[in-house]
């Protein structure tokens, strides 16, 4: 009673008139650290006095729960089959941060029929008011189910390499998004780079193809450089932004995460929280041409 009690005080901390911000971190390719920059990330601006929540969105290939070390002792099948809510499945990481891991779903999300997203929808307005932000890592790619994601959240993320196929891919994300709502704020962040000015230089080059072949505009949120540190991290699964707070790659994750929650949200986007959202927008024609 006392746990169900503290829930439910949980639940209406946040003010009921101020909507959760949903950020859609994505890239072209896998490969390209998308999925530690999305936990520094959360656990960045949950530093900075916001409740976050942090969804591993990548059904098939999702780690977030592994490089936190995390288990879920609930799938979302429950959710829909034997009564266990959404809550429930939400694990508390390091910081503690709230997850809702990849690894408590499995393939058939992604192919639900809309009577099984709605109640996760309404699952979700349980616990939507508390929190100011929803991070979504999402698949990397151009699949149905991801730009789902990207086309439902508040202000996308993408993360590139030098690589130059991470950049072809991620150009091809952006496309589709900017094909289907060109007023989707898109920014940029160049990851593993060797120098700021090198990050600064692929996001000009990566923006001058948007301004002339897509007549649109993306946004720059900022580098992170190629690091051993954030690769020991990764392994020790030891987010970098708790372990080392000083260190130069937390804090160009600062800077980038202030800068992504400075940009402002899109302008056409609706009150529904991001299962209703995604219910919309698997259905969208995507657009190749």
């Amino acid at each position: 009673m006392l746990k169900e009690l503290t829930k439910s005080a949980r639940t209406d901390m946040k003010p009921k008139d101020k909507q959760t911000e949903i950020i859609a971190i994505t890239s072209g390719k896998g490969g390209v650290g998308k999925s530690s920059l999305s936990i520094n990330m959360a656990l960045m601006i949950k530093q900075l006095r916001k409740k976050v929540l942090l969804m591993d969105a990548d059904i098939h290939l999702g780690n977030v729960d592994l490089m936190l070390g995390l288990r879920s002792t609930h799938t979302v099948d429950e959710v829909l089959e034997d009564g266990v809510h959404l809550e429930d499945i939400i694990v508390s990481g390091p910081g503690e941060l709230d997850v809702l891991p990849a690894s408590s779903a499995n393939a058939r999300l992604l192919d639900m029929e809309d009577v099984f997203l709605r109640k996760l929808a309404q699952e979700y307005r349980r616990i939507e008011n508390r929190y100011d932000y929803v991070l979504v890592d999402t698949g990397a790619g151009v699949a149905n189910s991801v730009l789902g994601f990207l086309l439902g959240a508040d202000k996308i993320m993408i993360v590139v390499t030098s690589d130059p196929a991470s950049v072809a891919d991620a150009y091809a994300v952006i496309k589709l998004i900017k094909n289907v709502n060109v007023d989707i704020p898109v920014l940029m962040t160049p990851n593993m780079m060797p120098s700021h000015e090198a990050g600064e230089e692929l996001y000009k080059k990566m923006r001058l193809m948007v301004n002339k072949f897509l007549k649109s505009d993306i946004d720059y949120a900022g580098t992170v450089l190629k690091h051993e540190l954030i690769a020991r991290s990764v392994k020790t699964q030891k987010p970098v932004v708790l372990h080392q707070p000083n260190a130069s790659a937390s804090n160009n994750i600062r800077m980038i995460s202030k800068k992504i929650m400075q940009t402002p949200r899109r302008k056409d986007q609706d009150k529904k929280n991001i299962f209703d959202r995604f219910i919309v927008n698997k259905k969208v024609p995507l657009e190749w041409d």
